[in-house]
């Protein structure tokens, strides 16, 4: 599935830069443009990610993925700023998928597992925002599904 994954997300890509358009992702969080961390102000093409940020602030240090997450534990923060070298798991406070052809799922639980009435909060291709209450903060895994 990443090779896949990561064919669409080149053609996609390509066709952008012919078409000549530019595809920004608007949303309250692209004010924090001069942020050391992707801002999607500044961010021009797709590219294939997820951005899991440690706080609101603009200063907040984040982490990129590209595939599922069975579970978060081991993974810090790797951008400088508010929460580097952090656990990103129960730390993530908001996400921008940056993936044009997938959403990405933020699960409660580990290896995917929302049975019951287990939490979890889906980002489309360009939605930026804080997680829903049920997994901000309380994040355990990650996965992705294609929507295009």
């Amino acid at each position: 599935m990443t090779s896949a994954r990561r064919m669409v997300g080149s053609i996609a890509v390509a066709a952008a830069l012919v078409a000549g358009t530019t595809v920004l992702a608007t949303t309250q969080a692209s004010a924090q443009a001069k942020s050391s961390a992707p801002a999607q102000a500044q961010r021009a093409a797709w590219d294939g990610n997820i951005y899991l940020y440690y706080s609101a602030s603009s200063n907040s240090s984040w982490s990129k993925y590209y595939g599922w997450v069975d579970d978060f534990a081991g993974h810090t923060f790797a951008a400088g700023g508010e929460g580097h070298g952090q656990r990103v798991k129960n730390n993530v406070n908001r996400a921008w998928n940056n993936d044009a052809t997938h959403a990405a799922r933020i699960y409660y639980n580990e290896n995917q597992n929302a049975s019951g009435s287990a939490p979890y909060d889906d980002f489309y291709p360009g939605n930026a925002r804080q997680l829903n209450n049920g997994v901000r903060n309380n994040n355990a895994s990650l996965s992705w599904w294609s929507v295009s």
